[in-house]
């Protein structure tokens, strides 16, 4: 059993994780790029 740390989903092998943490990983980056944006803008 695997859990993804980001949501605490739970997955029977890893190869389902590391499929499903795919997801999270755009978000995250995309989140970042807007974050970074931001603070260009405001400077």
């Amino acid at each position: 059993m695997h859990q993804c740390y980001y949501c605490e989903q739970i997955f029977d092998s890893k190869e389902d994780l590391f499929q499903h943490a795919e997801i999270h990983s755009d978000t995250e980056r995309n989140k970042e790029n807007i974050d970074r944006q931001k603070k260009v803008t405001k400077n």
